[in-house]
């Protein structure tokens, strides 16, 4: 390992110029690595802005974020989703959820400041595999991008072309996680413990509408900017749970036949949930839809969003 990591570091492309500062919190900031100043302040205390950069990483993240409250969900264990399936009951605890997708502009200062060289961040049976995270140049990016680059026209597009882990590294890099599938589908579902024991098939309520997510069926052909179908929205203003781009999970995709029997694949597989503007059938873009992808697949309609503990902030 020690031989592959020094290859790589010798094969690998140079850091962007202009991505890094001398000075490591305001290389945080300059980044968006805001949940890692939040989360990790205490390393900077001693910095004469810390004060006023703490804030402000705190309003960014209020800003970008959303609280989703304690609940619950019913998830189909089935690989026959039918009225009546088996299903598991999990609780998850309140979390704050990104409003949208990580965008390509944001994943490119992940690409600028030499994550994909820095093998401190992946796991170390990753390395191997790191070779293969190339763009349309052979350069480390997500894999439609070139040069190392992304388009313009799409900056504020959600990054696709990223596998699993190129998207839980950039999670853990900015200081944040991805969710796992439960708290997705709480998100989208909405099924917050009250006497009204509200579930919602969408996050805008129960009736699908062309007009509120970017699907096949809505004409578009190919992926639209974070901020669109705003009517769209869940209750707390999360954006684009359905459409768009798939969103990779934290969780294991795991199902079984109609006999109960487990169905395992020859790779891992992780959950993605809430569809893309390629989904044909309607059915599939719901709160409740379940599938999956192998966690090296490097898609061109799946992206994510991150997730930050409720509370995790340092004080």
């Amino acid at each position: 390992m020690a031989m592959l990591k020094a290859f790589w570091r010798q094969d690998s492309a140079a850091v962007a110029p202009g991505a890094a500062e001398d000075d490591p919190l305001r290389a945080c900031m300059q980044r968006e690595r805001f949940g890692l100043v939040v989360t990790k302040g205490d390393r900077w205390r001693a910095h004469p802005d810390y004060t006023a950069l703490f804030q402000k990483a705190l309003d960014v993240i209020d800003e970008r974020f959303a609280l989703v409250p304690e609940g619950f969900v019913s998830m189909p264990i089935s690989i026959v989703d039918a009225p009546g399936c088996p299903e598991v009951d999990l609780e998850t605890e309140p979390f704050l959820l990104g409003r949208a997708c990580v965008t390509n502009a944001q994943f490119q200062k992940f690409v600028d400041a030499g994550a994909y060289e820095d093998l401190d961040l992946w796991p170390e049976q990753l390395w191997p595999h790191l070779i293969a995270f190339q763009d349309l140049s052979g350069k480390p990016a997500p894999r439609f991008w070139h040069d190392g680059r992304h388009d313009r026209n799409k900056a504020s597009h959600p990054v696709v072309g990223v596998s699993y882990y190129e998207a839980e590294c950039y999670a853990k890099w900015a200081g944040f996680r991805l969710p796992t599938e439960a708290e997705w589908q709480m998100a989208a579902s909405w099924r917050i413990r009250s006497s009204a024991h509200v579930f919602r098939r969408y996050p805008w309520g129960d009736a699908f509408d062309v007009k509120r997510c970017n699907v096949w069926s809505t004409g578009v052909g190919s992926t639209l900017p974070v901020g669109a179908y705003v009517e769209g929205a869940a209750p707390n203003g999360v954006l684009q749970l359905i459409g768009n781009v798939w969103e990779w999970t934290s969780s294991d995709f795991e199902v079984t036949d109609e006999g109960g029997r487990p169905l395992v694949g020859d790779m891992l597989m992780k959950s993605i949930r809430g569809g893309s503007y390629d989904t044909y059938f309607s059915c599939q873009a719901t709160s409740t839809f379940r599938t999956g992808a192998t966690c090296l697949a490097r898609s061109h309609n799946v992206g994510f969003r991150c997730v930050l503990d409720a509370g995790q902030a340092a004080v």
